[in-house]
C-alpha cells in the first residue's frame, strides 16, 4: 500500500516522462507533446514538484523558495509569477488525484476491446481506434455493435496507469461510464499495476463519477505550461 506523497510521485511519472536529471521532458503520450513548465502535486502527506528541462535553474531556485511562503493561494500567485517573469504562460490545470478502491468491481456490461470486436470503435471513437495499441486495455459498452462509452489507459508505465474515460453524448446518464471505468480498473489491478483517475476541477461529470465509484482522493495536482 502507498501513502499519499507515494502515489503522487507515482502519478507524476505515469504523466510525463522524464530526463536523467529528474526533469520532465514530454507528455507520456504518442505524440510526444512537451511536458508542462512546472507541475505541483499536493497531499496531505506533503507535495511532489517537478520542473520541465528548459526552464532555468534561477526560475526553479526561486520557485522552490517561494513554495514554503504563505498559504496554497499565495504559493500559487507567486509560481506564477515567477514563470511569467521568464515566459509567457499559455494554460493552468488543475484538479483532484484518485486512486481506486480494492472493492471496484468488474461489470458484464463492458466488453474488453480486442482485435475482434475493435471495429466497434470506428463508428464513435476513431482516434481511440488509430491509438489502441498504446491505449491498452480499453472497455467499452456497445449498443447495435457500436461502442458508446469506453474506459482506456491514458498514460501507462510499468507501474501505473491513469484512466481516460469517454462517452458520446447521447448515452451519457446511463451509468456507462462507470461501468466501463470500474472494469477498467479491475484489469489494470490484474496487471499488477496502479489505476489512477484524475481531472479537473471544472469537469463535473467527471468528478461525478469519481464520487459514485467512491475513489480514494489522494491529492491536488496542478500543471502550468
Amino acid at each position: 500500500m502507498y501513502n499519499h506523497l507515494e502515489l503522487m510521485s507515482i502519478q507524476a511519472d505515469v504523466l510525463y516522462l522524464h530526463n536523467q536529471a529528474g526533469r520532465m521532458t514530454t507528455i507520456n503520450e504518442p505524440m510526444n507533446q512537451p511536458a508542462p513548465r512546472f507541475f505541483w502535486g499536493q497531499t496531505i502527506a506533503g507535495r511532489i514538484v517537478r520542473f520541465r528541462s528548459d526552464v532555468p535553474d534561477h526560475v526553479v531556485h526561486d520557485i522552490l523558495q517561494l513554495i514554503d511562503q504563505g498559504d496554497s493561494t499565495v504559493q500559487l500567485a507567486k509560481i506564477i509569477r515567477a514563470l511569467e517573469k521568464d515566459k509567457e504562460i499559455r494554460s493552468l490545470w488543475m484538479g483532484p488525484a484518485f486512486t481506486f478502491q480494492e472493492t471496484a468491481k468488474e461489470h458484464a456490461a463492458a466488453t474488453l476491446v480486442t482485435e475482434d470486436n475493435k471495429y466497434c470503435l470506428e463508428p464513435g471513437f476513431p482516434s481511440l481506434l488509430s491509438e489502441l495499441k498504446f491505449r491498452g486495455p480499453c472497455y467499452m459498452v456497445t449498443e447495435n455493435n457500436m461502442a458508446v462509452s469506453v474506459c482506456f489507459s491514458a498514460r501507462s508505465n510499468d507501474l501505473a496507469a491513469e484512466a481516460g474515460v469517454e462517452t458520446l453524448k447521447a448515452y451519457r446518464g446511463k451509468g456507462y461510464a462507470m461501468t466501463v471505468t470500474s472494469s477498467w480498473a479491475q484489469a489494470i489491478r490484474r496487471s499488477q499495476r496502479i489505476p489512477l483517475y484524475s481531472t479537473s476541477w471544472d469537469n463535473y461529470a467527471s468528478l461525478s463519477i469519481a464520487k459514485r465509484l467512491d475513489l480514494h482522493l489522494y491529492g491536488t495536482d496542478i500543471s502550468i505550461y
